[in-house]
C-alpha cells in the first residue's frame, strides 16, 4: 500500500508536495511557492513521462529544479510499463538500493508508491547542469574509463549477494527467455533491410544464433552473480568533472555484468577508439571489480562470456531497429551508429565462435 499520496499527474506534484519532499531530504527551512513543469525527452522512448519542476520559495533556500517522473499515461503505453515493471523497479532501486551503491545517483527528493494501483512518482536531483554523455556522438576515452569504473562498482557492490532481491529479474526471467521468439519472428525484417550492410556470412552466423538465445539466457542463469543497469549507455550518464552520475534505473536486473560492460564497448565508443582501447578498459574493469574481491577470476572466461553477450546484442539491436516504430531523426541516426559499431566488434572479435558455448563453467569469484 502507499505511505503517502501518489501523484499521478505532473499537475498533482504541487508547492505543498514538493515543500514536505524537500523538507524529509535535508532542506528543513524551505517552502514553495509554486511550481512549473516542463516536459522533457518528449518522443524518445521513455515509458513514462519526466519534466523539470522549476521550483520558487517563500522561505528558505532549496534546488532551482528538479526532474519529476511518473508513469506514462498512454493507455496503450502504461500495460507494457506495468508488464516489465520498469516504473516499480526504479522506485524500489531508490527505496532500497542506490544509496548503497558504489556510483553516484541523483538524489530522490520525492519516491512514493502503490503496488497495488501501480501509481509511482519520483523527484529527483536534477543532474542536467554536468556535462551530458552522447550516446549519438560515442564517449570519449575519459568518458569511458568512467562508465568501466561506475559499471565495476555497480556490479562488485552486490556480487553474490543478489539473493535477497527476489523482486530484482534474474536475467533468465520469463520475459528474456520470450526474447527468441521476437527475435525469430521479426528475422526476415532484418534480413530485408539489413541484410547489405550484414553480409552473407554474418547473417548466417546469426541464424545459427536465434534458436540457441533461451539456452544462453539459461547459463547464464547460473552464473547472475550481481545486479545489473541494463540500460547502459552514454545517454544515461552525466560527467561532474571525473565523476559519473548514473541514471534511470528502470531496467535494473540481475546478471554476470556483461550487459553492461558489452553494450557500453561495443556501441557507445566509436570503432576507432574501441579497437584501441577495449583490451585496456575490459582490465580496468576487471581490476577494480578485483578490489572488491568480485568479477571473473581469468580474462580468458570474462571475454567467453563477452563474446557470447556480443551475439545477443547484436541481435537485440537489429530487432529493435525493425520493430521501434515512429522515432526522431536522432533516434534514426543512433539505430544506424548502434548497429555499424556493434557490427565492428562482433566481427573483429569474431564472436560467432562462442554460439551454442553454454557449458563453460568460469570460475568466479
Amino acid at each position: 500500500m502507499a505511505q503517502h499520496h501518489v501523484p499521478t499527474s505532473l499537475d498533482q506534484i504541487t508547492a505543498e508536495v514538493m515543500t514536505d519532499a524537500l523538507r524529509s531530504s535535508g532542506f528543513d527551512e524551505v517552502v514553495v511557492s509554486s511550481v512549473s513543469a516542463e516536459r522533457i525527452a518528449i518522443g524518445e522512448g521513455f515509458l513514462g513521462e519526466l519534466a523539470r519542476l522549476t521550483l520558487d520559495y517563500s522561505a528558505g533556500s532549496g534546488p532551482a529544479t528538479a526532474i519529476a517522473k511518473i508513469p506514462t499515461t498512454d493507455s496503450g503505453l502504461k500495460p507494457i510499463g506495468d508488464l516489465l515493471d520498469v516504473y516499480g523497479r526504479e522506485h524500489r532501486a531508490y527505496a532500497n538500493l542506490l544509496s548503497q551503491m558504489k556510483v553516484r545517483t541523483p538524489q530522490a527528493y520525492l519516491n512514493v508508491g502503490d503496488d497495488e494501483s501501480l501509481a509511482y512518482c519520483l523527484v529527483l536531483e536534477d543532474v542536467g547542469g554536468h556535462a551530458s554523455g552522447d550516446h549519438h556522438a560515442g564517449a570519449t576515452l575519459e568518458q569511458a574509463r568512467a562508465a568501466v569504473v561506475a559499471a565495476a562498482g555497480v556490479h562488485g557492490r552486490w556480487w553474490n549477494q543478489v539473493d535477497q532481491f527476489d523482486w530484482v529479474p534474474p536475467i533468465d526471467s520469463p520475459l528474456n527467455m520470450g526474447l527468441q521468439g521476437m527475435f525469430e519472428s521479426s528475422w526476415p525484417m532484418v534480413v530485408d533491410q539489413h541484410g547489405e550492410q550484414l553480409g552473407a556470412e554474418v547473417i548466417a552466423r546469426l541464424e545459427s544464433f536465434l534458436p540457441t538465445v533461451s539456452d544462453m539466457f539459461a547459463s547464464f542463469g547460473a552464473s547472475s552473480r550481481t545486479l545489473t543497469h541494463n540500460d547502459f549507455r552514454l545517454d544515461n550518464m552525466f560527467f561532474d568533472g571525473d565523476e559519473l552520475v548514473l541514471i534511470d534505473w528502470q531496467l535494473l536486473g540481475r546478471g554476470n555484468g556483461m550487459g553492461d560492460v558489452v553494450p557500453f564497448l561495443t556501441c557507445n565508443l566509436d570503432p576507432a577508439l574501441r579497437r584501441a582501447q577495449e583490451s585496456d578498459l575490459i582490465d580496468l574493469y576487471r581490476d577494480t571489480l578485483e578490489t572488491m574481491d568480485a568479477g571473473y577470476v581469468h580474462l580468458d572466461d570474462l571475454m567467453n562470456a563477452y563474446k557470447l553477450t556480443l551475439n545477443f546484442w547484436l541481435s537485440a539491436w537489429l530487432h529493435n531497429s525493425v520493430t521501434k516504430g515512429e522515432t526522431t531523426q536522432r533516434g534514426e541516426e543512433l539505430f544506424e551508429r548502434i548497429i555499424t559499431r556493434t557490427l565492428d566488434a562482433y566481427v573483429e572479435h569474431e564472436a560467432w565462435e562462442l554460439i551454442g558455448a553454454h557449458d563453460l563453467s568460469p570460475e568466479m569469484r
